[in-house]
């Protein structure tokens, strides 16, 4: 529709381009009346070519390429669906860690902080720094070697110091 309004509109522009070249032409002296013809045959319009520009049906499907790729999923797990399986137990409590049942294991210097390392009897690592809160208590220093906390059984504060394991 769009490409036959165009076409349309552009040959009556052409149409009057031609006429008004004759008009000009017809006033032109009688001695140059063939020049003035060969001008306007010169620079007389052709039509365009319409025979490569086809428009499809107006309910017809466009295919601008065909999909060459397929992807055989047999016997192959689906690339999009989640490594772990099942649901998440989040808790916004961090355990507490009950000093008479780990081992200090290893101490890490930063320029600002340092940072004990603690492993209990299962294996479970957990890191702690100063301030951090464990069961009853709380971790009051650590050294290069040793880390010391606070910690109230029965009303009664204790100090408990864990030292590295092989020292």
């Amino acid at each position: 529709m769009r490409l036959t309004t165009s076409l349309v509109v552009g040959i009556a522009v052409l149409a009057a381009v031609a006429t008004a070249r004759g008009e000009d032409a017809a006033k032109q002296t009688p001695a140059a009346p063939a020049a003035a013809q060969a001008a306007t045959a010169q620079a007389a319009p052709t039509q365009p070519d319409t025979s490569t520009a086809v428009a499809p049906a107006p309910g017809a499907k466009v295919v601008l390429r065909e999909n060459l790729y397929y992807y055989d999923a047999f016997n192959r797990r689906d690339p999009f669906r989640s490594l772990i399986d099942g649901a998440f137990n989040q808790s916004d409590r961090m355990e507490l860690v009950n000093l008479n049942a780990v081992q200090l294991v290893g101490i890490v210097r930063g320029e600002v902080d340092r940072f004990a390392l603690l492993e209990d009897a299962g294996g479970y690592s957990y890191i702690l720094r100063v301030g951090d809160r464990v069961h009853n208590g709380s971790v009051v220093s650590i050294g290069e070697d040793e880390m010391v906390a606070r910690v109230t059984n029965f009303g009664q504060t204790t100090t408990v110091r864990l030292r590295l394991v092989g020292r």
